[in-house]
Formats: C-alpha cells, sequence, structure tokens
C-alpha cells in the first residue's frame, strides 16, 4: 500500500513538472529595466504574477530535488493560483537547461546565481535576493536544510504572493536563521513526556508510571524524582508487564491519568484510566481493567472533550492487532465518570495516509485546538531520518474528520539536525509561551539517553510551527 500509494504521488509529480512551457512575455509595465545595483529598492518592484494571467516567469528548481522538497515548491504555484489566479510554469534545472529571461530559481545546483548563494549559507540558514541585468531577471531561493526550506518558502508565500500581490522589490536581499531552539532537560532518562501545570508546580510523567516535580519555573533544570505515583490492587493484570506514556489531565476536580499497561490475562495491551485527588498520587484505577477492547493491543490513550463537554478516549489501534498490519488513530466516546466507553470505536486515519510516513504505527496521539478553531493532532512515526511527529488536520473540526495529514512533520531529524524523537504533547509556560515536548532520540544508540527536550512553538496559518532563535 504504502509503495504504491508513493508511485502514485511520483506519477502525478512527474506529470505536474514534466515540462516548463513557454513562459509569455511580460509587458514593460510589469517589469523593471536593469538598475545596475540596489538602489531605490523601495521605487522598483519585480512583477512575477499578475492577478488572473499567466506569469512570465517559471519557477526552476534542482533536478535532484526530493518529493517532499517538490511538494513544497508545488505549494507556490498553489498560492499564486489561490490568491492571484494567475498560473506559472514550474520545471526542474535539468529539463530546463536552457535559461530563460524570467525565473524564480529555487536551490538549483545548475544556475550560477542559486549555486553561490547557496555557499554561503550555514545549517538551518535560507536567503531570498533578485537580481536584474539587462538579460535575465532572476529571484533567488536557497535554504540549507528541511526546516530552513520551510521558513524560504514560507516567507516567499506570505510576504510576496500574498503580501506585495506577486510582487517582490527589485534589489532584495534576505538572509535569515531558522534554526530551532531545543531545550533539554536535566532528567536523564524519561520515555513518553507529559507535562502538567498545578498550582505552582510543574509535573512530567513518563512510561515506568514515572514522575518528576519541578517548583523552580525552569524547564532545563531543578526536577525532582522520580516519584512513584501509581498504586494497582495486588494481583492486578498490569503486573510483570510494561506500563507505558502516563498523562495526566485535570477533569471535573480531579486527576486522571491514561496510560497503557500489558495484561498478564489477555496478553494484549490496553488503555486503563487511573484517578488521584493530587498530581502526585497515588493514581489507583477506577475501572476493573482496561477500557479499550479486550482483542485489540491499544496504546497511548488520551483525553479529548469535545464542544458538547462530551470526553472521548483518542487511542492507537496498534498494528499488531490490525488486519493489515498497519497502525489506526482510533476514538471513543467516554462515560461522564471516565469509567467505561459508551460508544464503539470509530477509526481516524491509518499510519500509512502521511506521504512521509516510513512506519507502520500511529504512536503518541495528543489534542490541540487552535485559536482560530482548527482542531489537531499531534502523532508520531518514523519518517526517512527516523522517530517523528506529525500533525493531523479535522477538516471539519470535530473528532470524526476526516483527518488531513499535514505535508512535513513537526519535528524530525531533518529539522533538529541531530537527534530524532517523538511521542509529543504540547503544554503552557508560566511565561504564556506554548512549548512541545517530546523523548529524544528515541534510541539511546544515538548517542545518548532519550530524555526529554522543549520546542517552543506558535500559531501560524491555523497551524504549529517552531519558534526560531
Amino acid at each position: 500500500m504504502k509503495k504504491f500509494r508513493l508511485c502514485v504521488m511520483c506519477t502525478l509529480m512527474l506529470f505536474m513538472l514534466a515540462s516548463c512551457g513557454a513562459p509569455s512575455e511580460p509587458t514593460d509595465t510589469n517589469l523593471p529595466q536593469a538598475t545596475g545595483g540596489t538602489e531605490n529598492v523601495q521605487e522598483k518592484e519585480i512583477t512575477f504574477a499578475v492577478r488572473g494571467e499567466k506569469s512570465p516567469f517559471r519557477i526552476v528548481y534542482d533536478a535532484n530535488a526530493s518529493l517532499e522538497e517538490k511538494l513544497d515548491i508545488l505549494s507556490i504555484c498553489d498560492a499564486v493560483k489561490n490568491e492571484l489566479g494567475a498560473e506559472i510554469a514550474v520545471c526542474d534545472d535539468q529539463s530546463a537547461e536552457d535559461e530563460s529571461k524570467y525565473e524564480i530559481i529555487i536551490n538549483s545546483s545548475k544556475r550560477g546565481e542559486s549555486a553561490e548563494l547557496a555557499k554561503s549559507l550555514d545549517d538551518f540558514e535560507y536567503s531570498i535576493k533578485t537580481y536584474v541585468t539587462d538579460e535575465k531577471t532572476s529571484i533567488i531561493i536557497v535554504y540549507k536544510g528541511r526546516y530552513a526550506r520551510m521558513g524560504a518558502i514560507e516567507h516567499f508565500k506570505t510576504y510576496y504572493v500574498k503580501g506585495r500581490e506577486g510582487k517582490i522589490p527589485d534589489g532584495i536581499d534576505i538572509s535569515e536563521s531558522a534554526r530551532p531552539n531545543i531545550v533539554e532537560s536535566d532528567i536523564l532518562c524519561l520515555r513518553d513526556p507529559c507535562v502538567l501545570y498545578d498550582d505552582g508546580v510543574y509535573y512530567m510523567y513518563g512510561t515506568g508510571w514515572s514522575c518528576y516535580k519541578n517548583s523552580t519555573g525552569s524547564l532545563d533544570s531543578g526536577w525532582e524524582g522520580p516519584y512513584n505515583v501509581v498504586e494497582m490492587p495486588q494481583g492486578h493484570e498490569s503486573e510483570g508487564g510494561c506500563h507505558w506514556a502516563p498523562e495526566v489531565h485535570k477533569y471535573n476536580g480531579a486527576f486522571y491519568m491514561f496510560t497503557t499497561y500489558l495484561s498478564n490475562i489477555t496478553n494484549h495491551r490496553g488503555c486503563v484510566i487511573l484517578k488521584s485527588s493530587s498530581p502526585l498520587g497515588p493514581f489507583v484505577p477506577i475501572s476493573d481493567s482496561y477500557v479499550t477492547p479486550r482483542d485489540w493491543d491499544s496504546i497511548d490513550g488520551t483525553l479529548y472533550v469535545d464542544d458538547d463537554g462530551q470526553p472521548w478516549m483518542v487511542f492507537v489501534h496498534e498494528w499488531t492487532s490490525t488486519d493489515d498490519g498497519v497502525g489506526r488513530m482510533a476514538a471513543a466516546k467516554l462515560s461522564d465518570d471516565l469509567t467505561h466507553f459508551i460508544s464503539e470505536p470509530i477509526e481516524l486515519f491509518r499510519a500509512d495516509d502521511a506521504w512521509w510516513a516510513y512506519g507502520i504505527v500511529t504512536d503518541g496521539c495528543w489534542m490541540y485546538k487552535t485559536e482560530s478553531g482548527n482542531l489537531l493532532m499531534l502523532w508520531s512515526n518514523w519518517d526517512s531520518e527516523g522517530y517523528c511527529v506529525g500533525i493531523a488536520v479535522s477538516e471539519s473540526g470535530s473528532i470524526e474528520g476526516p483527518w488531513r495529514q499535514e505535508q512535513t512533520p513537526l519535528y524530525s531529524k531533518a529539522v533538529s539536525g541531530k537527534y530524532d524523537g517523538g511521542h509529543g504533547m504540547i503544554f503552557t509556560h508560566t511565561d504564556g509561551n506554548k512549548y512541545l515536548v517530546i523523548h529524544s532520540p528515541n534510541n539511546a544508540d544515538a548517542g545518548r539517553p532519550e530524555k526529554p527536550v522543549f520546542i517552543p512553538l506558535a500559531e501560524q496559518n491555523g497551524t504549529l510551527v517552531w519558534v526560531r532563535r
């Protein structure tokens, strides 16, 4: 299924990018004459797209670009069409060996201006520059790394496709850093971290049913623990098995832990809900067993309360118990006291619905609603670089979906530059900033233990992006 879908996407991509086409000549009023320098930057403009007309420019990109990179480049074409109703040609620099008079050159290794500008970049940097001579007018966009590419293309779409109606100043020379800001905690090893803030104290829970607390207000230091916060009855079916991914939610005045264990009775993993009057526990079961289906392997349950006040459990239907060996994301309504399901589980999406997904897992779901009302779900799988965090968007705004996968993971080793990581959740710090917390790396073989790290986030265009340094 995965290979077939990628082949279809590649075929569509080749069809869309196969031919540049001959761009129409612009009128003299659309493009300035050569300036010989960067003076009067604000007075002269290059118009690369006019509302309702075919652009005289073509987009030229590196023939060795990845599929992900090509999709980002095509998003410029989509933005031009959606914002201006204009068409713009696109092709790779191998197909377009003859240079056109008007080009938007994106990280091309065969166009001299682009290749030279790219040499000046450090990791996570991008640059946007214009060149105007009597022979040629070029808009150059270059970047180094995935996150820099995301920053460069978003910058171009936001400030020139939308902000200036398809016009860019002549003589522009922008260099920006898109380096992510990652804060490492002083907890040496903890997987699947979840943070709760209550009454001036941060609590962090993780696999093994461990808990740390921090009253310093600092994320990188001051974590005390671990504390044992779970108290299961003697002889409980969770004895001797895995104790995974606890996350604690304050709901109706009490603290509820959604977590996973392996049953020594059913030999299946299931999601259970525990309750306590304190973030430090003891958390005790509120039902006789796990609440997910007895014949499924289910993990990583999380709480979501919809706009009508109905509580849901969103959880992973593991690939080990699906009919085709591909993981699913599922959800079911919970009773008001959170003791049991009051509806049958529904399937939300599959692990292979995301084009970037190389794995078959649907780990670490976390629900988030933006200020604009978009319902997002963080979840983890593998991309080409390792364990990562993606974003799914409910197109209806409700838990039932349908769910659309964003093109690029929110966190990946390709973005961080060093370690992979995943199983993320979001919390708001006392400074008002939102943070993503994940464990990174996913395997201690990467050179250090799996530890919690924090990444500041911001909402942008109805989704979540990293806050750059």
